[in-house]
C-alpha cells in the first residue's frame, strides 16, 4: 500500500455525519438544502438529446472555459487556455499541488483554520506543509505578516480561502495587497492558490476581492457547488497563468480525462445567465441573521461570518479544549450535528452551518446551549 495514503485519517466530518440519527437537526454538513434552478439542467439534457453525450476536450468545452474567463475577467486569466474545468473544486485544489510542486524541492504554506483538504492533498504527494495559524483571539482575522513570516526559499505555493470554511472570514483587499506586494519582491514569487468556492456568498456590499486582480501568480479554484446548490453536479474550475495551466491540464488529462458533458452543458447555461451565480445570496443573508439572533438570545459567543454559510460558536470555558467531546455530547444528548473545530486544527469552537430551516436553526442553537451549560 501507499504509506502516504495509508497514514492519512479519513474525513472526520464525514465520520461524524455517518453517526447522526435520522431525525437529527443537522448543522454539520456543508450541504445546501435549496434546490437548484432547473432550467440549466433541462437545457443540458436537450443539448444531449440533439448532440449525443460525447467526450469534451480534456480541459473542458471551449465555450464554457471562455465564459468562465470572461465572467471573472482576471488580468492574465482572460483566455480559455487559462481555465480547466474540473470535477468540483476538490480537483481544482489538487491539480496545482500535483502539477506545480516538486516534493524534493518545494513546500506549501496553508493558512488555517481551513478546509483540511489542502494539507491532506499535500501529504498524499509527499509535499511538506507549513501551517499559518490565524489567531482565535481576534476572530481569525486575516494576517499578511503572519503568512510572510512562514515563508522559506522552498515555498512554492500558498493556499488560502476567502470566504473561509470554517471561519466565514474574508481577506480584505488591504491585507491581500500587503501580502502580494511583499511576494512580488521575492526572487521567485510563489503561486497563491485562492480558494473562492464561497465567493458568491458574502454579506457585505461588494464581492470579496480576489488576489487574481493584482497578483499575476494567482491560481483560482472555484465551483458551482455551493453558490448554485449543485454539490452533486461536481462542476468546478481552476484558473491559472498560462504556463501553470498547461502543466495542470496535462495532469487533469491523465487523472480524469474530462468532466461530465451534461454538467458542463448546464454550467454553460448558468454562465449565460450569470445572475444565477448570486441568486441564493439573499437567502443566506437571512439565514445568517436568524442564526446570529438565536445565538445572541442564549448568550453564546461567535465569530460572525462575513461570507460562506458557516459560523464558529465559541465553546464555554469547561469545553474550550474539548471540541470533539463537546460535539459528540451535543449529538448524543441533544440530537444536533455540529463539527468540532479540532477538525480544522484549532480548539475552542463548534462549526455550525446555517442551511437548515429557520426554526430548525433556532431549536438547534437552543439545544447546543443546553448541552454545553447543563451538567
Amino acid at each position: 500500500m501507499n504509506r502516504l495514503v495509508e497514514t492519512i485519517p479519513p474525513s472526520a466530518i464525514r465520520a461524524i455525519n455517518d453517526r447522526k440519527r435520522a431525525d437529527a437537526i443537522d448543522l454539520g454538513m456543508g450541504q445546501p438544502l435549496l434546490h437548484p434552478q432547473m432550467a440549466p439542467l433541462e437545457a443540458a439534457l436537450l443539448w444531449v438529446r440533439d448532440n449525443g453525450c460525447p467526450y469534451s476536450p480534456n480541459a473542458g468545452f471551449t465555450e464554457l472555459r471562455t465564459a468562465i474567463a470572461r465572467h471573472f475577467a482576471y488580468p492574465g486569466l482572460g483566455s480559455s487556455d487559462s481555465v480547466i474545468v474540473t470535477i468540483g473544486s476538490q480537483e481544482a485544489l489538487y491539480l496545482p499541488i500535483k502539477s506545480l510542486i516538486d516534493p524534493q524541492l518545494h513546500e506549501a504554506v496553508v493558512v488555517t483554520p481551513t478546509f483540511p483538504a489542502y494539507q491532506k492533498l499535500c501529504h498524499i504527494e509527499g509535499v511538506r506543509v507549513r501551517e499559518v495559524r490565524l489567531s482565535p483571539h481576534d476572530g481569525f482575522a486575516p494576517d499578511a505578516d503572519a503568512v510572510l513570516r512562514a515563508l522559506t526559499p522552498q515555498t512554492r505555493l500558498i493556499a488560502l480561502a476567502s470566504p473561509c470554511n470554517p471561519t466565514g472570514r474574508i481577506w480584505p483587499e488591504s491585507e491581500l495587497r500587503k501580502l502580494t506586494e511583499a511576494l512580488l519582491q521575492l526572487p521567485q514569487p510563489p503561486y497563491l492558490l485562492s480558494d473562492e468556492v464561497y465567493a458568491e456568498l458574502y454579506f457585505a456590499e461588494t464581492r470579496p476581492p480576489s488576489p487574481a486582480l493584482f497578483y499575476p501568480h494567482t491560481i483560482v479554484a472555484s465551483s458551482l457547488s455551493k453558490s448554485c446548490a449543485l454539490t452533486g453536479l461536481r462542476l468546478g474550475w481552476v484558473m491559472a497563468p498560462l504556463e501553470a495551466a498547461q502543466v495542470m491540464a496535462k495532469t487533469h488529462q491523465f487523472v480524469v480525462s474530462c468532466v461530465d458533458t451534461i454538467a458542463q452543458r448546464a454550467a454553460i447555461e448558468i454562465f449565460r445567465q450569470p445572475a444565477l451565480l448570486s441568486l441564493h445570496r439573499p437567502h443566506y443573508q437571512a439565514q445568517r441573521r436568524v442564526l446570529l439572533d438565536a445565538i445572541a438570545e442564549v448568550g453564546l459567543q461567535v465569530v460572525e461570518p462575513e461570507g460562506s454559510f458557516y459560523c464558529l460558536i465559541r465553546l464555554p470555558a469547561p469545553w474550550a479544549e474539548r471540541s470533539m467531546e463537546a460535539a459528540l455530547k451535543v449529538m448524543e444528548e441533544q440530537n444536533v450535528v455540529t463539527i468540532p473545530s479540532s477538525v480544522f486544527a484549532v480548539e475552542g469552537f463548534l462549526r455550525v452551518t446555517f442551511v437548515a430551516a429557520p426554526e430548525r436553526l433556532r431549536e438547534g442553537v437552543r439545544r447546543i446551549h443546553r448541552a454545553l451549560t447543563e451538567s
